[in-house]
């Protein structure tokens, strides 16, 4: 097992934090591929425990348009850019006041999961996996690096078949709906822009889909499991032997039973005749296939109501997860627990460094700030738990079958190709190296600090004063913006243990994109006309 650095042993209650998320969530690297990997955040995002009803009750509407602030003469003033100031008071009443609150989560979702990974955590030793690594976004985002290449690319020149495209927009139906509906904030009086459309277009996950996909993540969910103990038992774990030994039969049986119910719940076989069938035409019908994808892409964009900028939704699927988090795995840890040889069971991971600053702190709000104070309490006189979950991140606009393509390459005159930019290397270079496909959420975080330690009475004294304390990932108390919506930290104290209500995306799991753009050099005549 590879060995921690340094800087990771310097807080090694941090370090078994993460390293007992990273074994619940996974079967260790190899299970993962190198492929794939597992970057946690620092800081962790709060999040409020509706944030995805807009993807469980649907999103069919658009956010009411922000009312500009006006002179005295009745126009609008403007700021440095052109742009209306908007009365932001008035306006947050507005939305915190009504069901465009929605709209915001929608947002705030989509502008987490478009962020693109800096970098690549290095292989293992053993090559077959990838070590733990901390999230560091780069200066990209997926929806605009998709807009450009979709933008710019070339794709093998074939003929344009009708009979094809309907059968297509039919099998992608099943996958992604495209609807258009009245918009009900629409202002006859006012002039029809990206913000006042009479009409609205959407694309969004299907309901076959998104049943494929929980499905799906419940059967893979029990195999890890199952691996997990199979693993342990090869390696001569005598507790994982002996549980194989009595339960093995059983393990069979949930397995099968999680793949009878995506089979029979999750239209297993539908979803990936679909998916084959796409396979299937790509070399023959690119035009039909980029034509269709350029218009999911359209159709999903809308302007952030705030700074007028596009941005593209993505969906959490499964967006009950939430409700199912009583059946999650629980993580708990304490000082004691993390008493052992660290160079023997803790993943190595490349950014630890992030974590040697120490991990209790406390903060307040000041003059509409937040303001941060390390200090060294004896945090170790404490006992933290909390659950453990997944949620799959799905973008009914981004193709990836498409982006990994071998028909297909970038315009010699196009920007990428001018700056000698590519969008995946498959090593960790280009505009898009990475993209996050899952979520790694904590809920139910309690913190006992079980004495009268300093850390206790650095955190009551915080929070009773409107601050916040952090343990790790952990922000309990105060209040979070994130975009446009505001985040209060609900917590409650019982006697010496602090218990947050709040939900928590403390990781994510990403997926390397491999070299892209990857043309087949046998291909000599593209759709543009240049040989």
């Amino acid at each position: 097992m590879p060995t921690l650095t340094q800087d990771a042993k310097t807080n090694p209650l941090m370090s078994i934090l993460l390293k007992q998320v990273y074994d619940t969530v996974t079967n260790g690297p190899e299970s993962l591929g190198t492929n794939d990997f597992i970057a946690f955040d620092p800081v962790g995002i709060t999040l409020s425990e509706d944030t995805f009803d807009y993807a469980l009750n649907g999103l069919f509407g658009d956010a009411p348009s922000p009312k500009p602030m006006l002179d005295g003469t009745g126009k609008p003033i403007l700021d440095a850019n052109g742009n209306p100031k908007i009365d932001m008071e008035a306006y947050q009443n507005a939305l915190s006041n009504s069901k465009f609150k929605k709209y915001l989560q929608m947002e705030q979702f989509a502008a987490m999961v478009d962020a693109i990974p800096s970098h690549l955590p290095p292989l293992t030793e053993d090559g077959k996996g990838r070590a733990i690594s901390i999230m560091s976004g780069s200066n990209n985002m997926v929806s605009k690096v998709y807009e450009d290449l979709l933008q710019w690319s070339v794709v093998v020149d074939t003929d344009f078949d009708e009979k094809t495209e309907k059968k297509l927009d039919s099998l992608r139906d099943k996958l992604f709906k495209i609807k258009k509906v009245k918009n009900p904030d629409f202002d006859e009086n006012a002039p029809v822009d990206d913000l006042n459309k009479p009409e609205l277009i959407h694309t969004f996950v299907s309901p076959t889909y998104a049943k494929y996909i929980e499905y799906q993540m419940k059967y893979y969910d029990v195999v890890d499991a199952n691996n997990e103990i199979r693993t342990a038992a090869d390696n001569g774990d005598t507790e994982a032997m002996a549980k194989l030994s009595i339960d093995g039969k059983n393990m069979k049986k949930r397995e099968d039973a999680a793949l009878k119910a995506w089979q029979s719940l999750g239209y297993k076989e539908a979803v990936e005749r679909i998916q084959n069938y796409l396979s299937e035409i790509e070399e023959k019908h690119m035009l039909v296939i980029k034509k269709r994808i350029q218009s999911e892409f359209r159709n999903s964009q809308r302007t952030r109501i705030l700074d007028y900028t596009n941005y593209s939704p993505s969906i959490p699927v499964a967006a009950n997860a939430l409700k199912e988090s009583k059946n999650w795995p629980e993580v708990k840890i304490s000082q004691g627990s993390a008493n052992y040889d660290y160079s023997k069971s803790i993943h190595n991971w490349s950014a630890a460094g992030a974590f040697s600053m120490g991990l209790f702190s406390v903060g307040a709000k000041a003059g509409g700030k937040d303001e941060k104070t390390q200090i060294n309490s004896d945090y170790t006189k404490m006992e933290i738990s909390f659950k453990v979950g997944k949620v799959r991140v799905e973008r009914g606009w981004f193709n990836q079958q498409f982006v990994e393509s071998k028909y297909w390459k970038l315009h010699e005159q196009s920007p990428q190709s001018l700056n000698g930019d590519m969008i995946s290397d498959g090593n960790g270079k280009g505009l898009m190296p990475a993209i996050i496909t899952e979520l790694i959420i904590a809920k139910d975080v309690s913190i006992n600090f079980m004495e009268n330690s300093s850390a206790y009475t650095e955190a009551k004294k915080s929070i009773s004063g409107g601050g916040a304390v952090g343990i790790g990932p952990f922000m309990v108390g105060g209040n979070y913006s994130y975009d446009n919506q505001n985040v209060k930290s609900n917590y409650n104290w019982l006697d010496k243990k602090l218990v947050s209500q709040g939900i928590y995306i403390i990781g994510y799991k990403c997926h390397i994109v491999p070299k892209s753009p990857n043309p087949n050099p046998e291909i000599k005549k593209w759709a543009d006309g240049k040989s």
